[in-house]
């Protein structure tokens, strides 16, 4: 009798057992939300950044030049270290570009759009649209009108220091006289109208230094390798061409090399990019300001998934401004 009850009890588990269900016959999880697990139930270490693996946007003003290709450089390898999704989108500097790729970013279900604006007003209405439908934005590189109003946060350079400090360096190399030039981005960006604010304020404290030129070549080295060699065929003197990017300071000095005037014409930039540091080491450009253009898109990426992970984060954050010139551009180099 003991027997049979020991066999019928058994009997019992097992069917008890089954109906839990066993290795074989668990469900599968199609949820995708879920990391890896190892034996101890913990998640793999290349699991995604908690909350889940976050699909982001990075719509930049444009993707023509080494600063901005570096700044999605960087976002990409913050992206991946975080274990997140980031898409980088060409604005091409056309408004209604980057307005359509931001409702499109809205449409497809991004969880954040990081932005560089192609222009501080233009960009409005588009991040209000992903304001509306709950998405987060956050600028990088730029701001924009109303940025406390529209926008979570800001991660890029203080280019109103960038200007301050480009100009400053350049007005004490002419000894606070002499004749200049200015190489301005698109006009009404952030970068273009901070940057200026910068020279600004430098120059109304020095009445003997004398804006000769000042026109936009769109961030882009062709532009302002025509523009400048406009200006010289003028024959007015030009002491020093102040860039507001790298790439146009290389286009000037081509300019100024191929009328053999680079011994008298002071040429510097803005970004330090490789082509720029290069050419500083090699005693033909005069200097250039670094912000760190990797350093603005990572910072952004790490802001958007803190913010999406539900942490405070700061409003502003800026990249360090720093004046590269022969003495030191070795520390800069890769």
């Amino acid at each position: 009798m003991k027997k049979l009850f020991a066999v019928l009890l058994a009997a019992m588990l097992v069917l008890s057992l089954a109906a839990c269900g066993g290795k074989d016959s668990a469900p599968a999880d199609n949820s995708g939300t879920s990391a890896p697990a190892d034996q101890s139930g913990a998640p793999a270490e290349d699991a995604p950044a908690e909350g889940g693996s976050y699909k982001i946007a990075l719509c930049m003003s444009h993707q023509t030049n080494a600063f901005t290709i570096a700044v999605g450089k960087g976002a990409q390898e913050k992206a991946a270290e975080l274990g997140v999704t980031l898409d980088i989108f060409d604005g091409k500097q056309d408004q209604a570009t980057q307005t359509s790729q931001i409702e499109q970013c809205i449409s497809s279900g991004y969880d954040g759009i990081l932005v560089e604006p192609v222009s501080v007003d233009g960009i409005v209405p588009a991040v209000k649209a992903a304001n509306e439908a709950g998405v987060p934005v956050i600028t990088v590189v730029q701001t924009m009108s109303g940025q406390e109003e529209h926008a979570k946060a800001y991660r890029g350079g203080n280019d109103t220091n960038a200007g301050e400090l480009q100009m400053q360096s350049v007005v004490d190399l002419l000894g606070g006289k002499g004749n200049i030039a200015v190489l301005y981005g698109p006009m009404g960006s952030d970068g273009q109208l901070a940057r200026k604010g910068g020279y600004d304020k430098v120059l109304e404290n020095y009445p003997d230094v004398k804006v000769e030129f000042a026109e936009t070549a769109n961030w882009v080295t062709e532009e302002a390798l025509s523009l400048v060699e406009n200006w010289l065929s003028t024959g007015t003197e030009i002491n020093a061409i102040v860039a507001q990017n790298d790439g146009m300071a290389m286009g000037a000095l081509k300019a100024v090399e191929d009328a053999g005037l680079q011994d008298k014409i002071i040429v510097v930039g803005v970004d330090a990019v490789d082509d720029a540091l290069q050419a500083i080491a090699d005693g033909r450009l005069t200097g250039t300001i670094s912000q760190d253009a990797p350093g603005q898109g990572g910072l952004g990426v790490q802001a958007m998934v803190d913010f999406l992970n539900g942490q405070e984060i700061e409003p502003v954050v800026y990249t360090e401004c720093i004046w590269i010139t022969k003495d030191n551009v070795s520390s800069y180099m890769g």
